[in-house]
């Protein structure tokens, strides 16, 4: 996570939900757990593929803790209506 910036709020939320979505404590959550938690973000399918693409997800097929909180910066990003890309974290 070098360069992306969450505040104290962010860290503890991101990391409650990484511990409800890391179902068997593996350090990792599943594409398939992480695009539940997704989903219900309400956004459209493409911006979350790009979510996926950027985090580095669809390279090693899981969340590690870096990826999950990346991706949900950029889902928070995503909803405040700004553009789904590295450099708006």
């Amino acid at each position: 996570m070098e360069g992306v910036k969450l505040s104290e709020v962010e860290l503890r939320l991101f990391g409650e939900l990484f511990g409800l979505c890391d179902m068997d404590c593996s350090g990792a959550v599943s594409p398939s757990k992480a695009t539940e938690l997704f989903l219900s973000s309400g956004l459209p399918q493409e911006t979350l593929q790009k979510v996926f693409e950027l985090c580095g997800a669809t390279r090693i097929h899981q969340f590690g803790r870096s990826q999950f909180y990346i991706a949900l910066k950029l889902i928070a990003v995503a909803q405040c209506g700004l553009p789904v890309q590295v450099e708006s974290l």
